[in-house]
């Protein structure tokens, strides 16, 4: 899926939520949930690589966890950033440690991408399904572990009803 640019994921250095179910059919190569931008300049993006979750923001990779990926199994994945920290969370506990992450996030040119990287590459295509994908713009929408959905994603993170330490 390719969007063109927009201030919608140009977040700043605000709070943002950025979630989705997956489900890899293999773990090779450096398969992208999302991006804006192409490596080496991916302004905002996710990548799972061999099975290890990278979060990148502004050029590099701010966290990187291993996420014992199995294939042919759905997780659902959260990346939320509350007041300059950032948590990863895979079907609603967090990964090893949030980390503090105060990355002014302003490209709202570059198209953003569900599945690849804005070049398109075969290796960095997403293999399998990815589904329910929300960005949340300017709120943290779990702040603790939580429960994961049980029904698709609403539109407005208000409206989220399912449990936990989520908002």
């Amino acid at each position: 899926i390719s969007t063109p640019g927009s201030n919608d994921w140009a977040v700043g250095t605000g709070d943002f939520t950025v979630e989705w179910f997956g489900n890899q059919s293999n773990t090779s190569q450096f398969q992208r949930v999302f991006t804006v931008g192409d490596y080496p300049n991916i302004k905002i993006g996710v990548s799972i690589e061999s099975s290890t979750f990278y979060y990148w923001a502004n050029t590099s990779f701010r966290y990187s966890s291993a996420s014992s990926t199995v294939t042919s199994t759905w997780y659902h994945w959260a990346v939320v950033r509350q007041s300059g920290t950032t948590y990863v969370y895979r079907n609603g506990s967090l990964r090893g440690s949030s980390f503090s992450d105060t990355n002014n996030i302003t490209d709202n040119t570059t198209a953003f991408i569900v599945g690849n990287t804005n070049t398109f590459a075969t290796n960095a295509a997403f293999v399998g399904d990815i589904t329910n994908f929300r960005f949340v713009k300017g709120l943290a929408v779990y702040t603790g572990n939580f429960s994961i959905p049980t029904s698709a994603l609403t539109a407005t993170a208000s409206a989220n009803p399912y449990g936990g330490s989520n908002t």
